[in-house]
């Protein structure tokens, strides 16, 4: 006889909310995520802005048992933009691999070699936590950058995961999310990407939020999405 209580955790559970609501691109399961002395869990931690200062000290995976390069992505898809919320590329670094005599802690490259430098989280002043999905691919050989997203490697706003997923081919294998609330800091206006902070929100945009190929509002959360799983399969059963 089938388990129909366990068959719902299962669906239940499956759908796990390791990237934020909204977020174009899905991945599971959870990328083990140590930001300062904060580690996250849940997905979806509200954690202080302070310990945002660096990026983060300690990132494993059970998943990820190959001999080849990863590359991980951070994107805020909270900053405010002409009445919307728009994405920021906060951090894209290759290369990343796991020692031999560890197989779950991954290595990061040398951090001038980032694609992105590390940004930290820096929201505006008293405006509400913004989101910040981490995620881990598999690098493809030969990865390179597509030619129309240089540039946004520079100036950050405006980026498109979705978008730059399917440019490149990149296949998500782990991620995990944070939410951070800038209560005490100064908003840093005039911030450039080379600075610790979010760009200026008056800044010209590169490309309107409706222009994304699988743009966040065009997706429900994943938690959602297994609240309804479940529902819909008790209404069968009753």
């Amino acid at each position: 006889m089938v388990n129909w209580f366990a068959s719902l955790c299962v669906l239940a559970g499956g759908v796990s909310a390791t990237v934020a609501p909204g977020f174009p691109v899905a991945a599971s399961p959870d990328l083990d995520v140590t930001w300062g002395e904060n580690e996250v869990s849940p997905p979806g931690e509200l954690i202080p802005r302070a310990d945002t200062a660096d990026a983060p000290s300690e990132i494993s995976t059970p998943v990820w048992t190959q001999n080849g390069n990863g590359i991980l992505m951070l994107v805020d898809t909270d900053v405010p933009r002409n009445g919307t919320r728009v994405q920021l590329l906060h951090w894209l670094t290759a290369n990343v691999t796991q020692p031999s005599t560890d197989t779950q802690h991954l290595k990061l490259s040398n951090p001038t070699l980032d694609l992105a430098p590390y940004l930290q989280p820096s929201p505006p002043v008293n405006d509400t936590a913004h989101k910040y999905t981490l995620l881990l691919f598999e690098q493809p050989a030969n990865f390179t950058i597509p030619a129309r997203y240089r540039s946004l490697l520079q100036t950050r706003i405006g980026w498109d995961v979705a978008g730059f997923v399917n440019a490149t081919g990149l296949k998500p294998l782990a991620a995990n999310w944070i939410r951070v609330q800038n209560v005490t800091g100064s908003a840093n206006a005039t911030a450039t990407p080379s600075a610790s902070a979010t760009p200026s929100a008056s800044a010209t945009p590169t490309s309107k939020p409706s222009d994304y190929p699988g743009a966040a509002s065009a997706m429900e959360p994943r938690a959602w999405l297994g609240t309804a799983v479940v529902a819909g399969l008790l209404a069968v059963m009753l």
